[in-house]
């Protein structure tokens, strides 16, 4: 029976809603006045939101220095174009039989690279082995060598000269000479490629008193060099002639204050979104910093940076610039250029291509340095395909002006350098393909010591030959605190 009830009690529970007797109206629910209630919310809220919309003005706030993530461009290193990072290892003045050594000082060696964007050259024109290089040759005029054959594409970045006009290959040498040839202008300027063992001219309109001015109006000191051939290229009217200096000189010693490079300017320019990089310390001072792809890391106290983008392109395309040209652009665009750096090597393989660019000290290269570590003197990159992969380069700069100290040394003559590497050091003069006079460089903290000092190319490397058994020097390396 309480069965019964309760089933009722669900029963009528159930059952709509009915308006009063009397009411003449329909059954409502009461879902349906729900349902009305919430459409007019809907309603009076979209309106008050569009008002909202009509009515907003965004709070701008101006951009300050303290806002702005990225580096100041003054912190950034300077851009160079192409032309700019060309240098010639060697500058010979020749008269007839007599010859100079050009010593690089200052900007000279570049003021004159500059000089020769202003001749207008002629066609080319083939003129066999008649100025082969070697040790008989004589004319009259200034003769450029360079460490690396720069490719013929780079002509009319240094003349004024059509591409089309331009027929050799390589170049490894650059003399404006005087000519005396019937129906030839005053000056002509000679290519030589010395692998396909041509010789190509072309004529000037420079006139005999503009070639003598050519190096005379570039203040600066000069010695008198003798040829020679370390390594004979067999019977071949092309032999790789240098030119050494046989008398005692005096080089002057440079002492610089140098200034730590911060690695967040490279941070910036280095990786994509420099938010994302996370920075993990390492022994000593040295750190490395990465995205989760690139890494940059910083060695040797954090005075090298070293850089890797991985490969992930699969099938690297084919560069349509040489490794110095991509290189350079890519140290334009990536921190720029502190000091004065100059292309001095550069290969093109089948996987990889490379340039390095040295550092240059008053004109002069820098060959080596009491930290072992070429990255203190030098700027390398790697190339696959058209992406540079590999960059390393120091992180310190020198100060605009060295130390105004009066020190200089006494460098022998190569006669009697070459007696001492027969006595003292530890392979043979036959061995040897070159001799330059370079700088080595001696790091302490912050000071930096510039040595002239003679160098002897052999073993594929520059090796320096100490001369203070020869000559008393005395050589500042550990002054100025």
């Amino acid at each position: 029976m309480g069965e019964q009830r309760l089933g009722e009690r669900y029963y009528l529970l159930l059952q709509p809603a009915v308006c009063p007797a009397g009411g003449g109206g329909e059954p409502v629910s009461m879902i349906e006045h729900v349902k009305t209630a919430v459409l007019w919310l809907m309603i009076l809220a979209s309106i008050v939101l569009t008002w909202f919309v009509w009515t907003y003005q965004p709070a701008y706030e101006e951009l300050t220095e303290a806002n702005n993530s990225f580096i100041e461009v003054e912190d950034i290193g300077e851009t160079k174009s192409f032309t700019e990072v060309l240098y010639p290892s060697t500058v010979i003045e020749h008269d007839a039989e007599e010859r100079a050594w050009v010593h690089p000082a200052g900007d000279n060696y570049s003021e004159m690279m500059n000089g020769l964007q202003e001749i207008e050259l002629d066609a080319m024109y083939s003129v066999g082995s008649s100025y082969a290089p070697g040790d008989d040759l004589t004319f009259t005029g200034v003769e450029f060598l360079f460490d690396e054959a720069l490719q013929a594409e780079w002509l009319p970045f240094l003349f004024d000269i059509e591409e089309e006009d331009v027929l050799i290959n390589n170049i490894d040498r650059i003399a404006l000479a005087l000519t005396e040839q019937e129906g030839a202008s005053d000056v002509v300027v000679r290519f030589i490629d010395m692998e396909e063992e041509e010789v190509f001219q072309s004529e000037t309109s420079l006139s005999q008193t503009q070639l003598e001015t050519f190096s005379e109006g570039v203040i600066t000191e000069r010695t008198a060099v003798t040829p020679r051939t370390f390594q004979e290229n067999g019977d071949s009217s092309f032999q790789p002639v240098t030119y050494v200096p046989d008398e005692p000189m005096n080089k002057q010693v440079y002492t610089y204050e140098t200034t730590d490079i911060s690695p967040e300017g490279f941070i910036q320019t280095l990786f994509t979104d420099p938010e994302y990089v996370r920075q993990y310390f390492q022994e000593g001072e040295d750190s490395s910093y990465t995205d989760g792809t690139r890494m940059m890391d910083m060695t040797n106290g954090g005075s090298v940076l070293n850089y890797v983008q991985p490969d992930v392109s699969g099938s690297p395309g084919v560069a349509s610039d040489t490794v110095v040209r991509s290189a350079q652009e890519f140290i334009n665009s990536h921190y720029g250029w502190t000091d004065d750096f100059y292309a001095t090597g550069w290969r093109e393989g089948e996987a990889t291509d490379s340039a390095e660019f040295t550092l240059h000290v008053e004109g002069m290269p820098v060959f080596e340095a009491n930290t072992g570590e070429s990255g203190h003197y030098q700027l390398e990159t790697v190339r696959s395909g058209t992406e540079i992969i590999e960059y390393s380069r120091p992180m310190f700069q020198l100060d605009e002006t060295p130390f105004e100290i009066n020190t200089s040394v006494e460098l022998p003559g190569y006669s009697e350098l070459e007696s001492h590497i027969e006595e003292e050091e530890a392979f043979s003069p036959e061995i040897v393909e070159d001799a330059r006079v370079a700088f080595y460089m001696s790091r302490e903290n912050s000071l930096v010591v510039f040595e002239p000092s003679w160098f002897v190319y052999a073993r594929g490397q520059w090796h320096r030959v100490s001369t203070s058994e020869i000559t008393e020097q005395e050589v500042l390396l550990n002054g100025l605190e």
